[in-house]
């Protein structure tokens, strides 16, 4: 049977302003999103019995009903009118559950991508990114360019023609952040900050290190709230920084980011040595190394 496979990276909320609850019970938000090298890999094979099936190499990710992955075929299978069609997906996870670098929903993405091409749905981007808003709101970024603006709940994506040279580290413990306490949290804040738009904050980009200093997460204070372990690893890790370190999504990862390598991986070492979490570092523009679907 036919196999195909494609990369399945991870997003980092560079900035996340969070407005007030929407009829739907979804929250406004408005971010500006960049993907990075970190991938997991999704693999597609073709099954000729019209059974959906997943595999994951970590233990801890569900193969059930409740992994977006598999809600994606079904999804794409019931739009596009082929539900006899089958497939065995397979996960090779390295972007962590529970961390806000959106590695469900890119998944759920890649599969899309994937089944489009092997069911020969014949669907445009554009089409699959509809399916994927209905299955999670992270889903239609993945479908736009590296460097994007996130408005809406997260269906409304605007493509931001530019690159951002530069590194980034991500530091990931092992702790789960559940989304829908962080949301409950920033409700009970007594007071909401105003924020610059991503296109002002762009403005400020004329090198990683100098964005950093203007980035912001409305989500982190209320993330470091549910989690006391968390606010005590932040505050390590701004300490190791001499600065700024920002939290992407609704946790549990943190970021910074670098103008050059040696930078980034001096800071990288610096952070395994002190805290033993899992850090990854690489090109803060993921454009090689995840290539836009077809």
């Amino acid at each position: 049977m036919a196999t195909i496979s494609r990369l399945s990276p991870a997003k980092i909320n560079l900035t996340l302003r969070v407005g007030p609850t929407r009829p739907d019970g979804f929250h406004e938000i408005e971010s500006l999103v960049t993907r990075a090298g970190l991938c997991d890999t999704v693999s597609a094979t073709l099954r000729d019995d019209g059974q959906l099936s997943l595999a994951c190499d970590d233990p801890a990710v569900p193969g059930d009903e409740t992994n977006l992955a598999l809600q994606a075929a079904r999804r794409l299978r019931e739009a596009a009118g082929v539900r006899d069609r089958g497939v065995d997906i397979a996960l090779e996870k390295r972007i962590p559950t529970g961390s806000g670098l959106g590695g469900g929903s890119s998944n759920a993405a890649a599969v899309l991508m994937l089944l489009n091409e092997l069911w020969q749905t014949g669907l445009a981007p554009a089409e699959l990114a509809t399916i994927g808003a209905e299955i999670g709101s992270d889903v239609p970024l993945f479908f736009r360019s590296p460097l994007c603006i996130v408005r809406g709940r997260g269906e409304l994506v605007k493509d931001v023609p530019r690159t951002l040279a530069g590194w980034v580290v991500l530091v990931m413990p092992s702790l789960h952040s559940a989304t829908r306490d962080v949301y409950a949290a920033w409700d009970r804040l007594e007071s909401h900050p105003p924020r610059s738009s991503p296109e002002e904050i762009l403005k400020q980009a004329d090198s990683p290190a100098t964005l950093m200093q203007h980035l912001f997460n409305d989500l982190e204070e209320p993330a470091l709230r549910v989690s006391p372990r968390l606010s005590e690893l932040s505050e390590r890790l701004k300490e190791l920084a001499k600065g700024a370190v920002r939290m992407t999504g609704s946790g549990s990862a943190f970021f910074r980011l670098f103008d050059s390598e040696a930078e980034a991986s001096f800071f990288s070492g610096q952070v395994r040595a002190a805290t033993g979490c899992r850090v990854w570092e690489g090109p803060l523009d993921a454009r090689t190394s995840n290539p836009e679907p077809p």
